[in-house]
């Protein structure tokens, strides 16, 4: 019974080890010059209302090097037809980023929470999304 036990385990360590480099990409391939765009999601945890929510992209993309986000929170909490904007607003720039040739190398997500007197009233999400493609 051990000795099954230790072989399933080797089997299922040595096949997520494999399956986990399939999915590594280098950011530079032999011979290929890329250029990168950055596409940084900030949506703010505000009380009533009050953050600022958006899309910023480094160079612009397709003349936009900002773009408004509705905020998460409204005066009676969380807003869920704002979440659900967002989503949807974050998929559009992603599918159009896709649709011109634009590669996703990697996505950071992060989040601050600014504690003030023992509370969270102000904090944020944000994601970071590094792109390329072939120049």
């Amino acid at each position: 019974m051990r000795f099954t036990f230790f072989l399933f385990l080797l089997l299922l360590l040595g096949g997520a080890h494999h399956s986990a480099q399939g999915q590594v990409r280098p950011l530079a391939s032999a011979g290929i010059a890329y250029q990168y765009l950055q596409m940084t999601t900030i949506e703010s945890i505000v009380a009533g209302g009050m953050g600022r929510s958006r899309i910023l992209f480094t160079p612009q993309f397709k003349g936009n090097k900002e773009v408004n986000l509705e905020n998460l929170f409204s005066l009676t909490g969380l807003n869920l037809q704002n979440v659900r904007s967002n989503e949807e607003t974050i998929l559009r720039y992603l599918a159009e980023l896709d649709a011109e040739g634009w590669e996703l190398v990697q996505a950071t997500p992060l989040t601050q929470t600014l504690v003030s007197g023992g509370t969270t009233g102000q904090g944020l999400f944000m994601t970071r999304y590094l792109f390329r493609k072939a120049k």
